[in-house]
């Protein structure tokens, strides 16, 4: 929903498809969408300090996402491909704030 795909659209797309896709998550208007997220563990204190780079290049966008304890969206960021390889290729250990430099899709 956080790029114009309908909760109808995602489910009618997602019938054929598991949960693990190598590459991106789901396509929406010939674009390839991979999704990361992270949340705090709940536990008093705790919050996110490491976020998951891509693992590949087989996508055109991606989203990363930051929950609250109960899976409350807090904040998404995008990144195109290009712009992503050229920003974290080199880097080994992400955090937020690098994330934070993409386009904000939602912030709370």
């Amino acid at each position: 929903m956080l790029v114009g795909m309908s909760e109808n659209e995602y489910s009618a797309y997602m019938k054929d498809k598991t949960a693990v896709n190598k590459g991106s998550d789901f396509v929406f208007n010939n674009t390839r969408y991979q999704v990361k997220a992270n949340r705090p563990s709940g536990k008093k204190g705790s919050f996110v300090t490491m976020v998951p780079k891509a693992a590949n290049y087989e996508w055109d966008r991606l989203i990363w996402i930051l929950y609250d304890k109960n899976y409350v969206i807090q904040e998404a960021w995008e990144w195109g491909v290009e712009e992503y390889k050229d920003a974290f290729d080199a880097i080994k250990r992400l955090s937020p704030d690098h994330y934070r430099k993409g386009r904000c899709l939602y912030k709370k």
